[in-house]
């Protein structure tokens, strides 16, 4: 039996944001009692879940991206959008700020001032970066494999 230690691959970075991300959505499913849109709560703990386990498959392929200005301005994207996406949904489920919420804000009560839905609205318009950080990663991704292909 070979006793040396198996190379780790994965970005232990993205894991502790990944680890982050997961509780804080784990921690958004208790928020529904204390707030005033329970379904933006429920919301914000879907989001949490969901982007912890796209943090955790990222932690997984990131090392396969190298290193590079568009590596690191993608995972930057990646981490201030995913942060700011649950962060936007949780505060709107505490405001009821429902200026963002078009499919569900119907059923939203009002009294959000409109601070509050300006803060939501920047929060969840800086989600976009996640998108960025999609098409930085598809960047790297097949500039890497074109390296590959000319070794």
């Amino acid at each position: 039996m070979d006793s040396t230690r198996a190379t780790i691959t994965a970005d232990r970075s993205l894991i502790a944001h990944a680890a982050i991300m997961t509780l804080l959505g784990l921690l958004a499913g208790f928020t529904p009692i204390f707030a005033k849109a329970p379904t933006a709560a429920l919301t914000a703990h879907t989001i949490g879940i969901v982007q912890g386990a796209l943090l955790f498959g990222l932690a997984a392929i990131w090392p396969s991206l190298g290193d590079g200005p568009v590596v690191t301005a993608a995972r930057y994207c990646g981490l201030l959008g995913l942060y700011a996406n649950w962060l936007g949904a949780q505060l709107a489920a505490f405001w009821s700020a429902k200026g963002m919420f078009i499919v569900t804000g119907h059923s939203m009560p009002g009294g959000a001032a409109p601070w509050m839905e300006g803060v939501v609205a920047v929060l969840l318009n800086v989600s976009a970066l996640v998108i960025v950080m999609c098409v930085l990663i598809l960047w790297a991704a097949l500039r890497g494999a074109a390296q590959e292909n000319r070794e």
